[in-house]
């Protein structure tokens, strides 16, 4: 199985630790990452507050393909409709080409209200949107020329750099809600789940998926695999290691919930988003919330974690995990023990698991003249 790592550059340490500082020695724990064996980095998008500072993925990505060798270099996500669809494609085709094809796109719809107003996005139009455009890319991807859309009207034009090799197999669509499902399935590409509870295969109707695929696509492609990312806490000792996730995971789960805008009255209102409506939070329950969140993300020891991964494993199918070592405010030196202990008891032995992998691509068999 490929393992990655991911960082979601989560801020929450306070004042003393200014953004430059902060961003810097992630960037340089995902660096060491390689170094420990993770097989892929995977960069978030959020906008304008501390849950996460990570405006630009691809930015990031580009930075860290400089510092690495071989790693693969991932989106986790890139939220489409804040986004111009050519950017995006001419963006990845020319990461894809100056690391020969290390590029894997996670695509998402965004759900926090306050980023869309930011985005100056209407979002009540995010499905549409997300839709539209993730057609514009993914056929982009392919011919190496962008063009169409209903509410994007993209003149036809090639793309230069052209690509690399195909991204079939190498772009997956964050599947939070049973409609996301579908159009993950139709638009022919992998699922990604992230942060999931943990519920029968991680809430995501698999067999809805499949059987769209099967009606859209037929039996020239399988689908991939899915991909698994997913915060993460690992201690010698079992007791420690719960009670250290509790805590972070509190403070994790209260920034969530500012940043997603989960306890505001208007919360799963907006057209497209009515399926998480019933995830609004009563103002006077967060802290109740919170304190269940810290009790159920995967905390032990290292047995006691590749127990947890391997019943996931035994449900989903997955080809991929990466998980998150450093969020909540914790401390530098708690997140760097946190990776290195995985890397050295967990790391090796979730590797060896059998998967089918989709995440090296093939070679075009005709490139944009």
């Amino acid at each position: 199985m490929h393992v990655g790592f991911a960082t979601g550059f989560q801020h929450q340490s306070g004042p003393a630790l200014n953004d430059t500082n902060f961003l810097l020695e992630d960037l340089d724990m995902a660096v060491e990452a390689e170094g420990l064996g993770f097989q892929s980095i995977w960069v978030t998008e959020h906008h304008f507050t501390d849950y996460s500072i990570s405006p630009s993925p691809l930015q990031s990505l580009a930075y860290l393909a400089a510092k690495t060798k071989s790693v693969k270099l991932g989106t986790q996500v890139v939220v489409l409709p804040w986004n111009d669809p050519v950017r995006v494609a001419e963006q990845a085709l020319w990461l894809d080409n100056i690391t020969q094809g290390r590029l894997l796109l996670g695509f998402g719809r965004g759900l926090g209200k306050m980023e869309y107003e930011g985005m100056r996005t209407d979002i009540d139009q995010t499905r549409q949107l997300y839709r539209e455009h993730a057609d514009l890319i993914i056929a982009a991807l392919e011919t190496g020329v962008i063009e169409g859309g209903e509410l994007t009207r993209q003149p036809r034009r090639e793309l230069r750099p052209r690509p690399f090799k195909s991204f079939e197999g190498r772009i997956f669509g964050s599947a939070g809600s049973p409609e996301s499902v579908r159009t993950v399935a139709e638009l022919g590409i992998g699922i990604l789940i992230i942060n999931p509870e943990p519920r029968p295969k991680l809430g995501v109707d698999f067999e809805t998926y499949n059987q769209v695929w099967g009606e859209t696509h037929g039996t020239k492609r399988n689908p991939p695999a899915p991909l698994l990312s997913g915060t993460i806490f690992v201690d010698e000792s079992s007791d420690r290691a719960k009670e250290m996730s509790c805590a972070y995971h509190r403070i994790n789960f209260r920034a969530a919930v500012k940043n997603y805008g989960m306890a505001d009255e208007d919360f799963g209102s907006s057209k497209g988003n009515e399926f998480y409506k019933s995830m609004k939070i009563p103002p006077d329950k967060i802290d109740e919330m919170a304190d269940k969140m810290g009790t159920i993300m995967p905390a032990g020891n290292p047995t006691e974690i590749l127990e947890i991964l391997e019943n996931i494993n035994r449900e989903t199918n997955l080809q991929g995990f990466f998980p998150h070592f450093h969020f909540g405010g914790m401390p530098r030196e708690e997140a760097n023990r946190n990776m290195r202990l995985f890397a050295e008891k967990c790391l090796a032995e979730v590797q060896s698991w059998p998967c089918e992998s989709s995440l090296e691509g093939h070679a075009l068999q005709l490139q944009a003249a």
